[in-house]
């Protein structure tokens, strides 16, 4: 304890001596008595208060001294001799242990002495024995005259503790806080434990000086070697190295800094001298000015003067040395958050973990936070699209990142990256505010949306200028507005003015704040603003814990946890510690299922096809989606992405540089590479999973009358005309030649002219075999076009300019149809005249076509061709054309002729 508290007042003070007999006061008057009495007699105490006379204060103390001493003596009586052989260099274990999520039986990791360098007692005294004899005046100053206990110090605890109805406090000497540490393992602030403690310490004493040990000695360096010095700092060898650079082995610590080192058990945590300096200043100078020139039970250790003058010294901590001499684990990140939720939710310093044989049960999971700090030593993810390394101040500031990973259908946080270079008692970057740019739309404005207005990522947006702001004109990433598109094309690129008209004419600011604070965003009033809740230009920021936990929302079905690393703590009696904003078993329902579905839809479409789809893919058949954040001036960049199973947000930053000197950056370059290395880890050796529906159908597109697409395939009934299909509340027109000539119902997808025939081939070189053809010889026949269109007509349209939309053209050429296997001398081998083209035409135009000659004036018989060429009339015969070639007269004519 801080024995400077209980050292008397210095030369001058004198106390007042008692009155005599004559100087008494006389009995009270009746008028100035509180009693009701008679004269000369005092009142009687009213009520409740009469029993707490003198008498009965006496008969507490003594009783509590009498059980105390009885209780010591059982224990010393019943001590086993193998708890004081912890007192020694290799058996001083750590008390509070930590538990993963996945393994409740073995610790993953503890609290405690890992960061820790023995020193000998010899090797303290031979070069810093003005800092041993420091800690021994601050914390026990009658250390080396009593036997374990301080007896007049524990009289005046239990006078002070019966006072205030309080547990046994203070009073500890260093022998006794060596058996509560190291020997009990056992913090807790019990009478039980108190009692223990006063017997171990009695005992302790006795038995190494039976084996022949100086018990002081031994004590004194186990005390030393043990204490906190806060985070993972035990021991004063590392805290000096570790605050001011100095080897006890070596170096003789400053005297200013030894008083440093001796004040800071009262407080590890609160009087750490890097991170807060000023209350660190304040307790080395009491240490410097009330303990060390003191002459009491120990003779003072420097001169008031000397003490003064080492007050006005500076603070002067080495501010990187904690990194250099740490002992570094995957897990110091997540034992520091560990330690700000149990003092925040349990009420447990965490000055007390390395004592309090507490049992720690969290959501831990050491793949995750293997995979999240490696994300961190690869300098290849720190780059920007080009590979270019992200720098700023001429390459004086490299780039940072905060990580985490959570579980969304639990909340828990599996992993959390504390920085590049994370040490114990440094910020954890994970937890630090930065404004979250585009990564916060779809939990302020485009799920709101789908929640409260039914969009979807068909619905239209207006992408325009923004012509309600005032003077406020924000623009989109790529100049430019891109007019009326679909909602899923804004998510995909991030566009700024369509997401903030959204959010101006559909979903309201007072919408937005609200979901905002729903999903844990702790936003402040100022933050109900179009910048803030559309664009992500927060006032004081938010961290990657929270928007993890927000964006769970969305694999979870719409449900809301909220965030934490710890499941259950155990105190050293086994009693569950309550935790002061309890982790309901049932989360918020913040949004429906249908919006959880539907926002995941797009945000898919983000990493596949948008502004994520470069870097953030995982390529292993694994489902993801994600959303990207690009702060202005992109100096910094987020990217927020879940599997089915994990959700991962990562922001990428400069820290504390504000200059214009730098590498730019987008949420969907470094973020995303981070995100896309640790969910990687995370998926590649497990089958891959697809995100759920959670039993809601699909969007539906609204309907669209397209313009049909149209082909054409002449065949021998007739030209064959196809198109695709469309609903069932579209009819076709069917044109050839600009002419009407079909009308089809709903389901049409196809039209067979079966009036657009081949022409028929004529005589000779196929001409239509007529008169002037029979002259001179035949003639070529001409080949025949179509020309069609298509018209889709939506019966229920209300617009009458979109109720109808025409096809493309097509154009049929028929050409005369040839005679089935010819002759090469003419002949159609045909005895019945049956294929005889127009043979029996009543005017012989068509007669003769297939004989070796045409029939006509300049081929009179009796020659080989068309004897029978002509019609009946014409004296052709009776065969029409049917036998042709060498059919002799006299049977028939030639024609004419």
């Amino acid at each position: 304890m801080d024995d400077f508290r209980k050292v008397s007042m210095r030369s001058g003070y004198s106390p007042m001596p008692p009155r005599s007999r004559s100087e008494r006061v006389g009995p009270r008057s009746r008028s100035g008595g509180r009693g009701t009495g008679g004269p000369g007699k005092r009142g009687k105490k009213a009520g409740w208060r009469r029993f707490f006379t003198w008498k009965w204060f006496l008969l507490v103390l003594l009783t509590s001294f009498l059980l105390m001493v009885g209780g010591c003596s059982a224990i010393m009586m019943s001590a086993n001799p193998n708890e004081l052989n912890k007192v020694n260099k290799n058996n001083i274990a750590a008390a509070s242990k930590i538990y993963a999520y996945n393994n409740k039986q073995e610790p993953v990791d503890s609290f405690g002495y890992d960061n820790r360098e023995w020193i000998s007692m010899d090797e303290l005294l031979k070069h810093n024995k003005l800092m041993v004899n420091t800690f021994v005046k601050t914390e026990d100053r009658r250390f080396y005259q009593h036997h374990g206990v301080d007896f007049q110090g524990l009289a005046r605890a239990v006078v002070k503790d019966v006072i205030s109805m309080g547990k046994a406090e203070g009073a500890s000497t260093i022998t006794q806080q060596v058996c509560k540490n190291i020997v009990l393992e056992n913090s807790a602030k019990t009478y039980t434990r108190k009692i223990k403690e006063i017997g171990c310490a009695l005992n302790l004493e006795r038995k190494l000086k039976e084996e022949g040990k100086d018990p002081k000695k031994q004590i004194l360096e186990a005390y030393l070697n043990y204490i906190s010095f806060g985070g993972n700092i035990a021991g004063v060898q590392m805290a000096a190295k570790s605050y001011f650079g100095y080897d006890l082995k070596k170096q003789e610590l400053p005297v200013q800094d030894a008083a440093m080192l001796a004040g800071m058990p009262k407080g590890p945590s609160l009087y750490n001298p890097i991170r807060h300096k000023e209350k660190a200043l304040e307790r080395r100078n009491v240490i410097l000015t009330q303990v060390m020139p003191v002459d009491d039970v120990m003779p003072p250790l420097i001169s008031q003067a000397e003490a003064d003058k080492l007050a006005q010294t500076p603070l002067n901590p080495c501010e990187n040395c904690a990194e250099k001499y740490a002992k570094k684990s995957d897990f110091d990140a997540y034992k520091d958050l560990i330690q700000k939720e149990l003092k925040e939710e349990y009420g447990i310093d965490p000055d007390d973990l390395a004592t309090g044989s507490y049992q720690i049960y969290t959501a831990l999971d050491p793949k995750a936070q293997g995979a999240v700090q490696e994300a961190l030593k690869k300098d290849s993810l720190f780059t920007n699209a080009s590979g270019t390394k992200l720098t700023a101040g001429g390459g004086k500031v490299d780039a940072d990142a905060g990580i985490t990973v959570i579980d969304p259908k639990t909340g828990g946080i599996r992993a959390i990256g504390g920085g590049r270079n994370f040490v114990h008692t440094a910020h954890i970057r994970a937890l630090e505010l930065h404004q979250p740019g585009s990564s916060i739309k779809p939990l302020t404005v485009y799920s709101p949306a789908i929640e409260k207005h039914d969009y979807n990522e068909y619905s239209i947006v207006h992408d325009k200028p923004v012509d309600w702001a005032g003077t406020w004109h924000p623009q989109n990433y790529e100049p430019g507005s891109f007019g009326d598109i679909r909602m899923e094309k804004m998510v995909e690129e991030s566009y700024n003015l369509s997401t903030l008209n959204l959010l101006h004419d559909v979903v309201t600011l007072p919408v937005a704040f609200e979901y905002a604070q729903k999903l844990g965003l702790n936003l402040v009033p100022n933050d109900q603003a179009y910048a803030a809740l559309g664009l992500g230009g927060l006032t004081n920021g938010v961290n990657t814990v929270q928007m993890a936990g927000a964006y769970s929302v969305f694999p979870n079905g719409g449900y809301y946890y909220t965030p934490h690393a710890i499941v259950k703590v155990v105190d050293a009696d086994g009693d569950v510690r309550k935790r002061k904003h309890p982790i309901e078993d049932t989360p918020t329902n913040v949004f429906s299922k249908k919006t959880a579905y539907y926002m995941t839809r797009m945000l898919k479409k983000v990493v596949s096809e948008g502004t994520g789809s470069t870097f953030a893919g995982l390529h292993n058949g694994w489902d993801v989606a994600g959303k990207t954040g690009t702060i202005n001036g992109e100096k910094s960049g987020w990217f927020v992405g879940y599997t089915p199973d994990l959700v991962c947000a990562v922001d990428v930053f400069y820290p504390g540089y504000s200059g214009d000197d730098y590498v730019k950056m987008t949420g969907g370059t470094a973020p995303a590479k981070i995100f896309s290395y640790v969910m990687k880890k995370l998926t590649d050796d497990k089958p891959p999973k697809h995100f759920s529906n959670f039993g809601v159908p699909d969007p539906q597109p609204p309907f669209e009358l397209h313009a049909p697409h149209l082909t054409a395939v002449s065949q021998e009934d007739g030209v064959l005309l196809q198109w695709q299909a469309q609903p069932n509340r579209v009819k076709y027109q069917v044109f050839r030649d600009g002419q009407m000539i079909a009308e089809l119902g709903p389901g049409s997808t196809s039209y067979k002219d079966t009036d657009a025939k081949p022409p028929a081939a004529s005589g000779g070189d196929g001409g239509d075999g007529g008169f002037w053809d029979k002259i001179i010889g035949g003639g070529a026949a001409q080949s025949k076009s179509y020309t069609y269109k298509v018209v889709a007509i939506d019966t229920q349209a209300t617009d009458p300019g979109a109720a109808q939309k025409e096809s493309n053209s097509v154009t049929v050429t028929l050409s005369p149809k040839k005679p089935e296997n010819p002759d090469p001398n003419g002949n159609t081998n045909d005895q019945n005249g049956q294929n005889g083209q127009n043979g029996n035409d009543q005017n012989g135009q068509n007669g003769g076509q297939n004989g070796n000659n045409p029939g006509g004036i300049f081929n009179p018989p009796p020659s080989d061709g068309g004897q029978n060429g002509g019609g009946t009339q014409d004296g052709g015969g009776q065969d029409g054309g049917s036998t042709g070639g060498n059919d002799k007269p006299p049977k028939g004519g030639g024609g004419w002729w």
